[in-house]
């Protein structure tokens, strides 16, 4: 039983030490998502299980970053009917803010 609660405190300790280093994690220079490419990559990567690897023909790009926000959004051929991709990422922690397809 003493063993039992030795390694409760201690695991306890542990975690509370790991969730301290978190912020250390996203306030890195150009947080968890630093460019376009790194960018583009998690938009891929969201994108694709929902709307399937053809969304992904939107090109080209429009990659934006503006208040520590990715915007990348696909183009259209002018004579296309339909809509393309919008998807709105954080920079500092990869957290997806916006995400659509439509006109």
């Amino acid at each position: 039983m003493k063993t039992l609660c030795i390694c409760l405190v201690v695991a306890a300790l542990c975690l509370r030490g790991a969730a301290q280093n978190v912020p250390a994690l996203f306030d890195r220079p150009g947080g968890l998502v630093p460019d376009e490419q790194t960018a583009l990559k998690i938009a891929e990567a969201v994108l694709v299980p929902i709307y399937g690897k053809k969304i992904m023909d939107d090109k080209p790009y429009i990659i934006k970053n503006a208040d520590g926000r990715w915007t990348i959004d696909g183009t259209i051929p002018k004579d296309f009917v339909g809509g393309s991709f919008h998807i709105v990422i954080q920079q500092r922690d990869a957290k997806i803010l916006e995400i659509g397809c439509g006109e």
